[in-house]
């Protein structure tokens, strides 16, 4: 029997990652990182895991009142999140940009200015499953040529983020398996766009 709508899950493991400075690509403010983490924006991921928001009740006892106590609403914590991808030849840029959290000197050819940043915020689009012709399309734009290109379902941006840990995995002469890498960082919100219209102003959330 044919299926009226449309209503598979969004599939989780085709995604698009996207990493820039907070002051915006090519800025001043950021340029000094640009140099120490020049290919910081096109990195491929395979994992990212971590999202994730707790609000904090705060207790309030009233006096007359002792059968229960009063919960408010107070801060809202997010949880760090984790990115991983395989350990590449010549591309060091998750590495630099946790190196550059303490080497603004070096990273500016010596420059002290105190406009440096070491954040960025860090855009995810999740598209939808199967793409046939193995392309990105963005939200709300066609091609007559291949109807099957796939397009974003869902936006996530992480605001205001820096890096937390870096590790790499161990080292193991028994397999035979890929060094991978992981970056954590925290960061000070995100924001989910759920719409299409909601994914094509994502770049301009902040």
């Amino acid at each position: 029997m044919a299926r009226a709508t449309a209503s598979d899950p969004i599939r989780n493991f085709k995604f698009l990652v996207e990493i820039a400075p907070t002051g915006g690509a090519g800025s001043g403010r950021n340029s000094s990182l640009a140099l120490a983490a020049p290919n910081i924006g096109k990195l491929g991921f395979s994992v990212m895991s971590g999202v994730s928001v707790q609000n904090e009740m705060v207790g309030y006892r009233e006096g007359g009142m002792n059968t229960h106590t009063h919960k408010l609403v107070g801060q809202s914590d997010f949880a760090p999140v984790t990115f991983s991808r395989g350990v590449f030849f010549n591309q060091p840029d998750m590495w630099r940009w946790q190196e550059y959290l303490h080497s603004w000197n070096q990273a500016s050819n010596g420059s002290t200015s105190l406009d440096n940043d070491y954040r960025c915020d860090i855009t995810v689009k999740i598209f939808d499953h199967p793409v046939s012709a193995g392309q990105y399309q963005e939200a709300g734009q066609t091609n007559s040529n291949n109807p099957n290109l796939g397009s974003a379902k869902l936006g996530i941006k992480l605001f205001n983020c820096w890096p937390g840990a870096y590790a790499l995995s161990d080292l193991s002469a028994g397999e035979s398996g890929i060094m991978i890498q992981q970056l954590t960082v925290h960061h000070e919100g995100f924001y989910v766009a759920w719409t299409s219209e909601e994914i094509a102003r994502l770049a301009t959330v902040g």
